[in-house]
């Protein structure tokens, strides 16, 4: 049986495959530039790759992506650096060296700021008070035109005068009510408490 030779990458020493010895003259080569006779380990953890020192096989991180059959880039660890200035709309990095990710990196991408939520939030909150107004004048009407809108707004009002008016100001009181719980949060736990909602 011939002897088999692990192949492994000359620049990191990471296992790439096996193949049987050459045999030159009746007899195997199992001297040779990127492959050893010595068994790498069987049990490889995901995310980790067997590399050979020069002397043994060790078991490292791996983070890197790999090419799949089309040449296309998968797989990796995305991370972040926020000490470098990665914040939440940087794209995430990745490795191309063997071993644990660079100090300080992360590997969930950073928080928005509470500014950048709180306003986001109020323009949910904005929204959510038009839909309101329109919803409480055009019942049962689902996406109503501008025009049937303004149709409910002239037939209430000829029921009773003031309903736009106290639709208007029950909905705005609503939207300032929150716009206001908005402004006092001082955490993104806080801000996410501040529930969305209107009575129609």
């Amino acid at each position: 049986m011939s002897t088999t030779m692990y192949t492994f990458d000359l620049r990191t020493g990471a296992l790439t495959g096996s193949r049987p010895a050459q045999v030159v003259g009746g007899k195997e080569l199992t001297i040779c530039a990127g492959a050893t006779p010595v068994a790498p380990p069987t049990d490889i953890p995901t995310g980790h790759a067997a590399c050979w020192t020069g002397s043994a096989w060790e078991v490292v991180e791996d983070h890197r992506q790999h090419m799949d059959e089309k040449g296309t880039k998968i797989g990796g660890t995305p991370y972040w650096q926020p000490a470098e200035g990665d914040d939440w709309q940087s794209p995430p990095r990745y490795t191309e060296e063997l071993g644990p990710l660079p100090e300080g990196a992360v590997t969930e991408r950073p928080e928005k700021p509470l500014s950048v939520l709180k306003a986001e939030k109020e323009r949910e909150i904005t929204a959510a008070c038009d839909a309101a107004i329109v919803a409480s004048l055009t019942m049962p009407t689902s996406a109503p035109s501008s025009a049937e809108v303004a149709v409910a707004a002239a037939s209430l009002a000829s029921i009773d005068p003031d309903g736009p008016d106290t639709l208007l100001a029950l909905h705005t009181a609503r939207r300032d009510e929150l716009l206001a719980a908005v402004a006092a949060a001082d955490s993104t736990a806080a801000l996410a408490d501040v529930e969305v909602s209107y009575a129609v």
